[in-house]
């Protein structure tokens, strides 16, 4: 997973570049498949690899290469990757570099903490989902996995939320589901027969080496064409503008955007950055706090540098 995003000079991005906050997980299995994610609990896209001399090609399901990276330093504990040109030969110091290590020397350094934990019962600990210690599902993504199940048995949800909390033990087993807040009881019925069929895909997470039992929360969202047009559309303007740093019109199109979808975290977080980027620290801080209520970690680093 990548702890560091910068320039090959090593000089550090703008705030308005997207990568430079952003969470980069590579999962490489052989011989030559590899996971790309934003999320530290997604496995995430899959793509096909190629290692040629120091380069790392990365190419979709037919062997199209869809990016080349220089490999600049390559052991068990650490990666480092630069973009470059399919001859390896791109020393340009505003090229992009990437700093991975393996996620379970990250993973220990990061101590757990009280707030880590969701209970303990004698000498039964039962941890709290998160970057430090989780369950890992077997396919790409358990939210996925779960939208695709209920869409194809075609349930008619026009909007609403649903949120649940279970617990995975330390065999990998999911127990103690509890709905929290659920849509109607044809969906929710659904969402447990989706939930059950997945009994045996899960990884149990570990602390010290050992299998432990850690609390898992879903989050579920539907919404109307009303509400998904507009966010949609005006969230597609307000990126455009973002990536050519027009961040006065790029604010204009988050605002609209966010009026129709107020929970969107992506665009909060970068209309924060357009507001950061235009003075208004108070108003980007509201922004990326929001997020943080969300239960989002996406801005943590924003909130300590600019929020304090």
């Amino acid at each position: 997973m990548a702890t560091k995003i910068s320039y090959l000079s090593d000089d550090e991005l703008p705030d308005d570049n997207i990568l430079k906050y952003s969470y980069v997980k590579y999962t490489f299995s052989n011989p030559n498949k590899l996971n790309y994610a934003g999320v530290y609990d997604d496995l995430g896209t899959p793509f096909l690899f190629e290692v040629k001399g120091n380069l790392l090609l990365l190419k979709n399901d037919v062997g199209f290469v869809l990016n080349t990276m220089r490999i600049i330093e390559n052991t068990p504990e650490k990666l480092v990757l630069a973009s470059a040109s399919q001859r390896g030969d791109l020393e340009d110091p505003k090229a992009i570099k990437y700093t991975l290590y393996n996620e379970k020397l990250v993973q220990r350094s990061l101590a757990l903490s009280p707030d880590d934990i969701f209970s303990i019962k004698g000498t039964d600990t039962t941890y709290k989902s998160g970057q430090k210690i989780y369950a890992q599902f077997k396919g790409p993504a358990f939210q996925t996995y779960i939208y695709d199940r209920i869409r194809n048995n075609k349930k008619d949800v026009k909007s609403g939320e649903f949120d649940c909390t279970f617990i995975i033990d330390e065999n990998g087993k999911p127990d103690s589901l509890r709905i929290i807040q659920g849509i109607n009881p044809k969906f929710d019925a659904e969402y447990v027969k989706a939930f059950n069929s997945a009994k045996n895909m899960w990884i149990p997470a570990q602390h010290n080496g050992k299998n432990v039992k850690v609390l898992m929360d879903l989050s579920l969202q539907y919404f109307t064409s009303d509400q998904a047009l507009p966010s949609y559309f005006n969230g597609q303007k307000a990126n455009a503008a973002y990536q050519n740093k027009d961040h006065e019109l790029a604010l204009y199109y988050f605002d609209k955007a966010l009026e129709a979808k107020g929970d969107d975290t992506d665009n909060l977080y970068k209309r924060g950055i357009c507001k950061q980027m235009l003075g208004n620290i108070k108003g980007a801080c509201a922004d990326w706090n929001k997020i943080k209520l969300l239960g989002k970690n996406i801005a943590d680093e924003l909130l300590l540098k600019y929020c304090k």
